[in-house]
């Protein structure tokens, strides 16, 4: 990985260099208007393959993590954590959903349960405010 950023998300998906390889994201963005929405980015030879997109006050007090997304041949280096420790460095209270497989990456980076996890679609609401 090459570079750790924040990026204004475009309007469209193809925008982002690399956005092929981020299937969660392109299938996000055709359900939601992400325009203008902080993104934080890893790039690798100019070409996105880590991102979260993020909103403030989407929840009182809470910035919301809409997507944390790695492409698959980038996943298991550590892009996801840098990419997470960047937004808990600028934003003191973040919730977001996770799936059941991606539980524990959450749980290690101090993210808590908010309510026990959907019986049919395995997601939960988690939770991390800073403490310092």
């Amino acid at each position: 990985m090459e570079a750790l950023e924040k990026i204004d998300m475009p309007r469209l998906v193809s925008e982002i260099t690399g956005h092929e390889d981020l299937t969660l994201l392109t299938a996000m963005m055709k359900k939601n208007d992400f325009f203008g929405f902080p993104a934080y980015v890893a790039k690798e030879n100019g070409k996105v393959v880590g991102i979260a997109v993020i909103q403030e006050g989407y929840y009182p007090a809470f910035t919301k993590v809409w997507c944390l997304e790695v492409a698959k041949h980038y996943q298991k280096m550590g892009i996801g954590r840098k990419i997470m420790k960047m937004v808990m460095s600028e934003h003191r209270a973040i919730k977001l959903v996770a799936k059941r497989d991606a539980f524990g990456f959450y749980e290690k980076m101090g993210f808590v349960f908010v309510n026990e996890p959907h019986p049919k679609s395995n997601v939960c609401y988690m939770v991390k405010v800073a403490t310092d």
